[in-house]
């Protein structure tokens, strides 16, 4: 069975992509967690309640960075906080969990998990890149063996979601992603080139909230937020950012557009966060990394659905 890992800035969407995952024919190992849509501490908090709700108590989380790289602390935007409400679920408050966070941090944790299954693991991250970014300069030569390295994040042919450059991910710590991709680590980038052809609403969210559990009734209330403000009440759905990059680490197949190509990041100034790539040909560049550019959107919304609504039927 594959080993993952998901490395979250638990608001919604990786509320969504953490039930995905635990649907799946798949060992989920740990959860890093990291700043991003929440502050680090409340992506730890989330990540320990959902786990509990979704009744997968033993699943470690692992607490990382708090802030970019070149910052000390981290400021929640106006925009997240519209999107994914003051405790980054919606608003919608779940049973504490009486777990605790584990001792490891979260770059340590992938660094140990490297290690020990190599080739045989899979990383997903959906927030900003630092923890990657930490556990590489710690030890690249760990790091290296991951099988699989999955970001959400970028926008290469479309505008951004921070800016009118920058994907949130990347803007978030831009240093940290331009210290990943310049590390030479083949990563796959499934950015807003192809998670707004993702959007969500409607006949799945009416049927959790109509489920028995109470966590068909919490991932329904979550659900609905979330695709009611990302767009500012434009009712045209939710796209599964974080749901879309962890179901193409676990199936590549859904990805039919894969381009390899040498991307950088703008690191500071007014288009920092900006993914830029440069083609194989035009320069005497190395290829570190391929974007998703195109997707089955049809398989992926009906296997997602379908996973999350077998999850919810589970969970007590």
């Amino acid at each position: 069975m594959k080993k993952i890992i998901l490395d979250l800035d638990t608001g919604i969407d990786d509320a969504l992509a953490l039930a995905y995952v635990l649907g799946q024919e798949a060992e989920l190992i740990g959860v890093t967690t990291t700043f991003g849509n929440v502050l680090v501490e409340r992506a730890t908090e989330n990540t320990l309640d959902l786990l509990d709700l979704f009744g997968n108590e033993t699943i470690p989380v692992f607490e990382g960075a708090a802030h970019p790289w070149g910052a000390t602390k981290y400021r929640l935007s106006d925009l997240v906080l519209r999107v994914h409400g003051q405790n980054g679920l919606g608003n919608v408050a779940l049973p504490r969990s009486k777990r605790k966070k584990e001792l490891q941090t979260g770059s340590q944790f992938l660094i140990e998990a490297a290690k020990q299954y190599g080739q045989d693991l899979i990383l997903v991250a959906t927030g900003p890149m630092t923890n990657l970014a930490e556990a590489i300069q710690l030890e690249k030569a760990a790091i290296e063996t991951i099988g699989r390295i999955v970001i959400m994040g970028g926008a290469l042919t479309v505008p951004g979601n921070s800016t009118k450059f920058a994907e949130a991910n990347i803007y978030n710590d831009p240093l940290a992603a331009n210290y990943v991709l310049e590390s030479g680590i083949p990563v796959t980038i499934v950015g807003l080139d192809v998670t707004l052809k993702t959007l969500i609403s409607g006949a799945p969210i009416r049927a959790w909230k109509q489920s028995e559990t109470f966590a068909g009734k919490v991932m329904a209330q979550m659900a609905e937020y979330y695709y009611t403000n990302e767009y500012e009440n434009q009712d045209i759905g939710g796209a599964m950012h974080d749901p879309l990059a962890a179901a193409i680490a676990l199936d590549p197949a859904l990805a039919t557009h894969l381009l390899p190509i040498n991307l950088t990041v703008e690191t500071a100034g007014v288009s920092a966060g900006r993914m830029i790539g440069t083609l194989p040909g035009l320069l005497e560049t190395e290829k570190n990394a391929q974007v998703c550019l195109d997707i089955d959107s049809d398989t992926f919304i009906s296997r997602f659905v379908q996973t999350v609504d077998q999850v919810i039927k589970q969970a007590e």
